[in-house]
């Protein structure tokens, strides 16, 4: 691990001492939470060879499916979805990409899902493919690209096993705990509250449930006491209660 500090620290041509040992210890920091730890990793990762800021509105196509494109979009602000839209026009949010995540972007042709900008996400990308990182950046910086698809990977198994096994109140309140949990950037706490810009319809595409069984199923978790969700704002009133509720067990996403 310590060969990979020192080759942060090379890409981060005229840092001086402190910036270079704040660096190295995110990286070390990074593998512990399921998310970036903190601004320092940021702006070394802006340095990158490639890299590249942008901002996107709300609701503006980040990557569309159906079309080869290959990136590596580094969130730090906003929220974004993965999603498959069916021939009926019907969709399906497959993953979310939240701030200070990597999410990687690898279309090629007649794959891939349509990448949308749920709130003003303003992110950085690395070029693609990702085979190609390893030629390119840290040792560091490409264990946490992997890192990212792997968690990536358990993530959609997970909502897939909520989709078609779990109950509407079960996989509500499992895909509401583990949105906490990424939004709380913390591999040991839940949160009591925390900002989440989902509409109603797009947490019902995101559940495989039709916008007014969400409406039900939200005054089940309101009226009993474990979680409510009101003007953009989530409150898990009862984490105990919600986690044996969901048979939530988060350790796909803090590994």
């Amino acid at each position: 691990m310590v060969s990979s500090f020192r080759l942060i620290e090379g890409a981060i041509d005229g840092w001086g001492d402190q910036d270079k040992m704040s660096l190295s210890k995110q990286a070390l920091d990074l593998g512990r939470g399921p998310t970036l730890a903190d601004a320092s990793w940021e702006r070394g990762i802006s340095v990158l060879p490639g890299a590249v800021r942008r901002f996107y509105p709300a609701n503006t196509v980040i990557a569309r499916e159906h079309r080869a494109k290959s990136f590596i979009l580094v969130v730090t602000a906003g929220w974004a979805a993965f999603g498959k839209t069916l021939r009926n026009g019907s969709r399906l949010i497959v993953d979310f990409a939240l701030p200070r995540e990597i999410s990687l972007v690898e279309f090629c042709g007649e794959g891939g899902e349509t990448v949308t900008a749920l709130s003003d996400v303003t992110a950085i990308e690395l070029t693609g493919p990702v085979h190609t990182c390893f030629s390119r950046y840290p040792q560091s910086v490409c264990e946490a690209i992997l890192l990212a698809e792997a968690r990536r990977h358990s993530r959609v198994a997970e909502h897939l096993a909520g989709v078609s096994r779990r109950g509407p109140v079960e996989r509500t309140a499992h895909l509401l705990l583990e949105l906490g949990c990424r939004a709380h950037r913390s591999a040991t706490s839940y949160p009591d509250r925390f900002e989440c810009p989902l509409t109603q319809a797009e947490l019902a595409d995101a559940l495989g449930l039709s916008a007014v069984h969400v409406s039900r199923v939200l005054k089940d978790l309101r009226e009993s006491g474990l979680a409510s969700f009101r003007n953009g704002v989530v409150e898990l009133h009862d984490h105990a209660g919600l986690i044996k509720t969901a048979g939530f067990d988060r350790s796909y996403i803090s590994n």
